[in-house]
């Protein structure tokens, strides 16, 4: 019963993002995304857009991902959100992350086809403008 619940309220949710946008729509990130693990130093840029309830990931798009709806949910801590990109030429990515106070921040996860999982974090601010 608590899995019907769940995925009744993440349809409501997907529903309510599609058609009117959610806490977080109409704005930009600019983020910095680094792989997880001692020995990964280096990091890149790339820029998130939630805009008429779909996330527009700059980065993803460049390697042919496609704007993909978003769920977020806001809360005491901030406003969660979750993106979920999937093709069947790619590996699915997951985004999931909070914004708070003008901050962004969160995990991203790359479920490789070959059964690896890499993890990502990334952080940033509100893009100005």
């Amino acid at each position: 019963m608590v899995n019907v619940a769940a995925a009744f309220f993440t349809a409501v949710n997907l529903l309510y993002a599609a058609v009117f946008g959610g806490p977080i729509d109409g704005t930009s990130w600019d983020v910095k995304v680094r792989e997880q693990g001692f020995f990964h130093w280096t990091s890149s840029s790339d820029t998130l857009i939630f805009h008429g309830g779909k996330a527009v990931i700059a980065g993803e798009i460049a390697q042919g991902y496609s704007p993909a709806l978003y769920d977020a949910h806001e809360n005491a801590a901030g406003t969660d959100f979750t993106v979920r990109l999937e093709t069947d030429d790619h590996d699915p990515v997951e985004w999931s992350g909070r914004v708070k106070d003008g901050r962004i921040a969160g995990v991203v996860t790359v479920r490789r086809r070959n059964g690896r999982v890499a993890h990502y974090t990334f952080s940033g601010a509100r893009k100005a403008g």
